[in-house]
């Protein structure tokens, strides 16, 4: 049997009887039914939906995606940090006070645009569904203001009931609606279902506890809070809207470089294969954040945890992966029809940097417990311009989207090995301090 440090084996012992298996097997269990039931429907939907409508839903989702990231000014990432609950619950409704501002300051410019904007944006097919814009926006905070109460709670049975009831919710509305040729206001819908159903699900237990709430953020404490976790307005939200920006950008990049028809493919590439992937790799995340501010705060090291979710992702994602990459092309023309057969090449291209990036994802969470935000900010520009020079480049040399997504894939396989290399010197840096 090989030698395990002492404290190692310490700190192994204290994540056991914290119940870390237990709670990751929990948000594990829920995010598997989660991208589970997307993909069992997808067969259906893309029969009953065309590569256009796909297309008009992914230019939808990834701006709805770029304005989640700063309705809430990122408070309710700061959620999990605070000793008592009392501040974390005014962390909350300060929150959830952003997030409702900006669906009143969105709401009235949107339904009055009149094309002016999808025009703007190149994509006059969104026009009619911008309206509906600011609610996604809403309920999709709304769920990350919850998750992280739970995460919290360590109520994490009710964050994969939200993800399951997601998935389920979106499935059948857009189901339905597929049925009834609804086209594209069927996909919208079923985004909107979605993020509702999570929503309720998640804070059912809190929902009449609001009004009291609120009176306790009006008593005081919450301008301290302000101040004290001000690094997530001031950094975390650019950060986070700069990288989201950087996918929307790249959707409208690929509007110009290709076809409707390819962007639904990457659509699809994106609903069966990227979002199942960050959505487990987030369920071990939350799970890992807090008990990464936990051993923070007892001066424990962090590269055990950090290792053990890592080598949880890697080993269940290797063997999927591979098999994407090496036969993407007919399992998608099998899955979803020959019309799709395009998705499964652009699949098996984007294969590596799905991998890296999905087990990157819980080194995500480090720099908020060690307040290295700035420089993790700093990382992410430089990955934003890496990912879209190349795009760039390739625009300029020739007008062909496979090869962007070839070099893009193996240029953010680097950005990410390179980052996760950066993380596990922070943890060193931790130790040796602590020590």
């Amino acid at each position: 049997m090989p030698f395990v440090p002492p404290r190692v084996l310490q700190l192994y012992r204290r994540i056991a009887a914290g119940g870390f298996v237990r709670n990751v097997a929990t948000l594990v269990g829920g995010a598997a039914v989660a991208q589970f039931l997307p993909v069992l429907f997808t067969p259906l939907l893309t029969r009953l939906y065309s590569p256009t409508d796909f297309g008009v839903l992914t230019h939808f989702v990834a701006w709805l995606s770029n304005l989640v990231v700063i309705a809430t000014w990122r408070y309710d990432m700061a959620i999990v940090l605070p000793k008592e609950d009392d501040d974390a619950i005014r962390l909350l409704m300060l929150a959830l006070g952003f997030n409702t501002l900006l669906l009143a300051v969105l709401s009235v410019p949107l339904w009055l645009e009149n094309g002016w904007l999808s025009g703007h944006l190149a994509a006059p097919e969104l026009a009619p569904w911008l309206p509906l814009l600011p609610l996604g926006v809403w309920l999709a905070a709304n769920n990350q203001i919850w998750t992280n109460w739970n995460n919290r709670q360590r109520r994490y049975n009710l964050n994969a009931q939200g993800r399951v009831g997601q998935s389920l919710a979106m499935s059948l509305v857009q189901l339905g609606g597929g049925f009834a040729k609804l086209g594209t206001l069927g996909l919208i819908v079923g985004q909107l279902a979605g993020q509702g159903s999570s929503w309720l699900l998640q804070s059912r237990p809190d929902l009449r506890l609001l009004p009291a709430w609120l009176q306790r953020a009006r008593d005081g404490g919450v301008r301290r809070l302000m101040v004290l976790y001000r690094e997530f307005p001031l950094v975390n939200t650019p950060h986070a809207f700069v990288v989201a920006l950087q996918d929307s950008l790249m959707v409208q990049l690929l509007t110009v470089i290709a076809s409707a028809e390819v962007m639904g493919h990457y659509g699809l590439v994106l609903r069966v294969l990227k979002l199942p992937a960050a959505l487990l790799g987030q369920a071990v995340s939350q799970v890992l954040y807090r008990d990464l501010a936990e051993a923070h705060s007892q001066r424990q090291p962090l590269r055990p945890l950090l290792a053990k979710a890592q080598l949880v992702l890697g080993a269940v994602s290797l063997l999927p992966f591979a098999v994407l990459m090496v036969w993407g092309e007919p399992l998608f023309a099998l899955a979803f029809g020959e019309a799709w057969r395009d998705a499964g090449v652009i699949a098996g291209l984007l294969v590596p940097s799905f991998f890296f990036m999905f087990i990157a994802t819980p080194c995500f969470m480090v720099p908020m417990v060690l307040s290295r935000q700035r420089t993790s900010f700093l990382f992410a520009l430089l990955g934003i311009a890496a990912n879209l020079g190349t795009l760039g480049v390739v625009y300029w040399l020739d007008h062909d989207a496979h090869m962007v997504f070839r070099l893009q894939a193996w240029v953010m396989s680097v950005y990410y090995v390179i980052y996760m290399m950066w993380i596990y010197r922070l943890c060193r840096q931790q130790e040796a301090s602590h020590a």
